[in-house]
């Protein structure tokens, strides 16, 4: 006996709903014990709905009726708001969400008129993808360079351009204020992203005003280093790659002592002190 449409659209709405709200409050910072494991589960759950729904609701093409126009409709509306209110709740953490969902936007819209005009036989169709397919890699291109670009010096960066500065670039120099002053190093351990494990190290940091903080990722996975009492607006290093290091400057902070964390990490904090 065959599934009919309802079987399965009826648990995919259902898993998929599950899922993504278990993702926005594993995210949230609710409780910090969700962290561990409760998000990746969510994630599982929410993509076999997906699965489920998308079958439901394409099983035989696209919808016709007006029943099933409307039941894809209302879906769709719960879907886009429950991504809006997830995406507001979860950018105190993670302030860069709102530019991977501006990303994925821009890949999918395009790809949904690319369907449609596929499944209608438009006679431009040609025409029609030729468009969508440049406004995918053309959007998505410059939101991806625009993160990249807004991503401070690191230590690799910073030693090129004391080379420059000592006349072997022999260019205009690109000098960032922090090679000119002590460096005070300071990792990210291996093994930091699991919960219980030493998060920064030292967790204490102690530097001199107008020295260099020196942050280098050794974990497999990437990390933040983000001022944690205004949500990034004194400092936010964005996402530091495995073996990857990222580079403060002390002279620009006003406080004299800062409590930091990892953004994709909340329950990974650590502080240090400017004497």
């Amino acid at each position: 006996m065959f599934m009919t449409d309802w079987d399965l659209l009826m648990p995919g709405a259902g898993l998929t709903t599950v899922g993504a709200v278990g993702v926005a409050v594993s995210l949230s910072g609710i409780a910090k014990t969700f962290m561990d494991g409760m998000h990746a589960v969510s994630i599982l759950c929410m993509f076999f709905g997906l699965i489920l729904l998308t079958a439901g609701l394409f099983k035989d093409g696209f919808p016709t009726s007006k029943k099933a126009k409307t039941t894809a409709g209302i879906i769709l509306i719960l879907f886009i708001s429950a991504g809006i209110m997830g995406a507001v709740q979860v950018s105190a953490k993670v302030p860069s969400i709102f530019q991977f969902m501006a990303i994925i936007l821009t890949i999918s819209i395009p790809s949904l008129i690319i369907v449609v005009a596929l499944h209608k036989k438009m006679k431009h169709f040609v025409k029609i993808s030729t468009v969508c397919v440049i406004v995918m890699v053309v959007g998505s291109g410059i939101l991806i360079s625009s993160i990249w670009i807004a991503v401070p010096a690191t230590a690799e960066q910073a030693e090129g351009g004391e080379g420059e500065g000592t006349g072997e670039g022999g260019g205009e120099t690109t000098i960032p204020k922090v090679v000119n002053t002590t460096i005070v190093p300071a990792t990210i351990p291996a093994g930091a992203s699991g919960q219980g494990n030493p998060s920064y190290e030292p967790a204490v940091i102690e530097a001199k005003k107008g020295e260099a903080i020196e942050w280098t990722n050794l974990d497999n996975v990437p990390h933040t280093v983000t001022s944690f009492a205004d949500d990034g607006m004194s400092f936010d290093s964005a996402l530091i790659m495995t073996n990857e290091k990222y580079v403060l400057d002390t002279s620009t902070l006003s406080e004299s002592e800062y409590e930091y964390f990892c953004t994709l990490h909340p329950f990974m904090k650590a502080s240090f002190a400017l004497g």
